[in-house]
């Protein structure tokens, strides 16, 4: 009788051993989002502390864009300028301009209009011998004087009603480009001054305090998305032929509701040691894989994962 008992005790105690084995060792890892600028400021407002839930997309920070406004503004008078600049060489002279061209013209047609009967009557009144010939040629001489500036002031208008020369159009073109760009910039600028959400996250640590100086890319906020939530899971060695990328893994860990499940997306190539944060009366010193999965949509909706949280794993079968 005593027999039957011990062997009875050694094929539970080998059961317990086989189903210890089954189970995976592992925990919870976070893939933080360390939420930086580009550019150093005085941080003016925060709007989230600790803990807080955040939607995508929402406010979190911002720094002091004074100087970031004025630069945009000036940026955007500049561009402002040369357009109008670009537009008059299209255009030509203003019709204001135009205008006191084309009055010129007129008092040298009506110049030359006085001119020709005055050369009639010194013709006939040299005849007569009543002037000289230099009061003739005085007013033949007049007459030359008016229709030059006639044909002058109608080149000058015909010149003023064409654009500018084409390279100075084109100097003007990429002037208004290079402003464009200049304003491009001190937008972006700005609206670097401000953070947003990048996805719906948890906010795990703030960094800095109102009023306080930001160096620029340090991090102010750490966010960690559900999304970037994963189990590090280590495989025995002689266990590692069992599982594939895609597999589905049985999870459970302390004050977790059940039917919690993970799906495999990495395996690693090179065996380790088993880490001391998981270590074990059995699994001391055993070479492992480490396993990643990432957590099944289906939990609870209050439920959080925590990184650093012990997790137990265990392959779902198929059919299971």
């Amino acid at each position: 009788m005593r027999t039957v008992i011990v062997i009875a005790l050694l094929v539970a105690l080998a059961a317990c051993e086989e189903a210890r084995d089954d189970r995976l060792l592992g925990y919870v890892e976070g893939d933080y989002i360390y939420l930086a600028l580009p550019e150093a400021g005085r941080l003016t407002e925060i709007t989230v502390k600790r803990g807080d839930k955040v939607a995508s997309g929402a406010t979190l920070f911002a720094l002091d864009d004074t100087a970031t406004r004025a630069r945009l503004a000036q940026a955007q008078a500049d561009l402002a300028e040369a357009a109008r600049t670009l537009a008059d060489l299209r255009q030509g002279e203003r019709p204001e301009e135009l205008a006191v061209i084309e009055a010129q013209l007129e008092s040298a047609l009506a110049s030359l209009m006085l001119s020709e009967p005055r050369v009639k009557r010194r013709r006939q009144l040299v005849k007569d011998n009543v002037v000289g010939v230099e009061d003739l040629d005085a007013a033949e001489a007049s007459i030359l004087e008016d229709r030059g500036r006639i044909a002058e002031m109608t080149a000058r208008i015909a010149a003023a009603k064409l654009p500018a020369r084409a390279d100075r159009i084109a100097a003007q073109e990429a002037a208004v480009d290079a402003f464009r760009a200049a304003v491009r910039e001190a937008q972006w600028s700005l609206d670097e001054r401000k953070a947003v959400a990048p996805a719906a996250a948890s906010v795990e640590d703030v960094y800095y305090r109102l009023g306080e100086e930001v160096a620029a890319e340090k991090p102010v906020l750490q966010l960690l998305p559900p999304a970037n939530i994963k189990l590090r899971i280590y495989v025995p060695e002689v266990e590692l032929g069992k599982y594939r990328v895609g597999q589905q893994l049985a999870i459970s860990c302390d004050g977790c509701p059940p039917g919690l499940v993970a799906t495999i997306d990495f395996i690693a190539a090179e065996a380790e040691y088993t880490p001391p944060v998981i270590y074990s009366d059995t699994s001391r010193a055993k070479l492992v894989f480490l396993i990643e999965a990432r957590p099944d949509a289906g939990a609870p909706a209050d439920f959080q994962w925590h990184p650093g949280q012990p997790v137990d794993a265990r392959l779902v079968q198929a059919g299971s």
